[in-house]
């Protein structure tokens, strides 16, 4: 196994923990309780992409992950906008800078995993490099 696929592994382990606590703060949030059993079932086919593509998976899981691929961005996008919402206790002023940091933060961290889904649907024709 090469060093890049542990690595891969890793971090899809790390993804899998922020991924459980994420959704753990959504029903401690009172999102509505359908958007939050879809989230689990997209995160979780999220962190099997990325162990997929870490063991560099046959071409046919390709099929799959291209129809799935844009359903996985579509949950990020409705998870964002249900983020933006401000609940009524809270204070634009003092809280404005956490909200931006804490979306800011969770770009930077599932970007990674998007992109490995991306190359595990292998748009474009094209293989693994």
């Amino acid at each position: 196994m090469k060093l890049s696929q542990v690595g891969v592994i890793l971090y899809g382990a790390l993804y899998f923990f922020l991924a459980c606590t994420m959704e753990s703060e959504n029903l401690g949030h009172s999102y509505p309780i359908v958007y939050v059993v879809l989230s689990m079932v997209a995160q979780t086919l999220v962190v099997c992409g990325i162990f997929l593509f870490a063991l560099e998976a046959s071409p046919d899981f390709a099929r799959i992950w291209r129809w799935l691929f844009p359903l996985l961005i579509l949950e990020a996008a409705v998870g964002i906008v249900f983020d933006a919402t401000i609940p009524p206790e809270f204070n634009y002023r003092t809280h404005r800078m956490d909200w931006v940091l804490n979306l800011v933060f969770s770009l930077w961290i599932s970007t990674p995993a998007y992109y490995f889904n991306y190359r595990l649907a292998r748009y474009g024709g094209g293989g693994r490099p």
